[in-house]
């Protein structure tokens, strides 16, 4: 049995569960079973809409310590061989702690994107494009697995295989802000978009997250407008992305997947744990980053804007982008995920 421990809420938003839910599919592909463990039963509703039942362990999503024993308790009766944890919220106190109370052949894998501690698992999976630069084998040695790199980024299945692009006319735009309530931003990028001359000609396709909640002004703009589509509960993401000539997208796991499709990206971040992602494809000149919405929202939206104009005029720029995001990630990470973990 292969366990995963992960959580989703408007705070965190769904990226961590999406992903998951993505390698449990894999396992299960492999002859596997697969058991989810959340929080609450927010998470849990989101895993049930899905088509997975999860154990609601009644904890603190932010501060989930005092769940160990209970945990390990839940794991060794279910004949656990492996259980992967996914959340910002898991600290090496909180491992170390499960350990004393997990039978000795049960394996820990984490999930970690920021390469900030050291965690005391025996495999640790950074499927980021900095990953090679967080020295993690001196972190960690020889007893830890270490998978790197976006050759393991999770991403579903419909991202297998490669794309062929063929500018549209008009040029379509993808922009999107993560899983989370993002209306208010959305909003707030359409407005200023809507406003110059040269984005106003392309077709712009506006994803809603499944916790976006007040959307009646982006209801309000689409209809007052010939060229915004709102786009909600997307389930063919990579069907939508290919019709797509240029993204605007928040720093999350979509950067890795609009990679996969080499679609041109003009990416910025939203929460600090996005930023090293967001910096390292500016700095490699894969993708066009903006900046820190978060805090500098107003300056960042006008930059977004003026860049998202140049780039629907330069051709060239273009297939430069599209160029730099060959070879960055096949769509097959998901799968080598479940190997190392049924291995």
């Amino acid at each position: 049995m292969i366990a995963i421990r992960t959580d989703a809420n408007k705070t965190i938003a769904t990226g961590h569960i999406m992903r998951c839910i993505t390698i449990a599919d894999e396992i299960k592909n492999l002859g596997k079973e697969v058991t989810f463990y959340v929080s609450d039963d927010e998470s849990a509703s989101y895993l049930s809409d899905k088509g997975y039942d999860a154990f609601v362990l009644k904890s603190d999503w932010s501060n989930p310590i005092a769940e160990t024993e209970a945990f390990a308790d839940m794991l060794s009766e279910n004949d656990t061989q492996v259980v992967l944890f996914d959340s910002y919220s898991f600290s090496d106190e909180y491992f170390k702690k499960l350990r004393s109370h997990l039978k000795k052949d049960i394996r820990i894998a984490y999930m970690d994107d920021l390469g900030d501690e050291t965690y005391s698992v025996d495999m640790l999976i950074n499927y980021n494009v900095y990953a090679d630069e967080l020295d993690y084998e001196h972190k960690y040695g020889d007893d830890t697995v270490i998978l790197k790199g976006p050759v393991y980024a999770p991403l579903r299945p419909q991202f297998f295989g490669r794309y062929e692009h063929h500018m549209h006319i008009p040029v379509n735009v993808l922009i999107a802000a993560g899983g989370g309530d993002v209306s208010e931003l959305i909003t707030d990028i359409l407005k200023q978009a809507l406003e110059d001359d040269n984005v106003k000609k392309a077709d712009l396709h506006v994803v809603l997250g499944s916790k976006t909640e007040d959307q009646n002004e982006l209801m309000r703009i689409a209809w007052l407008s010939d060229n915004v589509f709102l786009h909600r509960q997307v389930t063919e993401m990579a069907s939508l992305m290919s019709k797509c000539d240029i993204a605007v997208s928040a720093a999350g796991t979509m950067l890795t997947e609009l990679c996969c499709m080499q679609i041109p990206t003009i990416e910025f971040y939203i929460a600090d744990n996005q930023k090293k992602n967001a910096d390292h494809y500016a700095k490699r000149g894969i993708m066009i980053g903006v900046g820190d919405m978060q805090h500098d929202k107003e300056v960042v939206i006008k930059r977004l804007v003026r860049e998202l104009s140049g780039l629907i005029e330069d051709k060239k720029r273009l297939q430069q982008m599209r160029d730099s995001m060959k070879d960055i990630c096949d769509g097959q990470g998901a799968h080598r995920i479940a190997e190392a973990l049924c291995s």
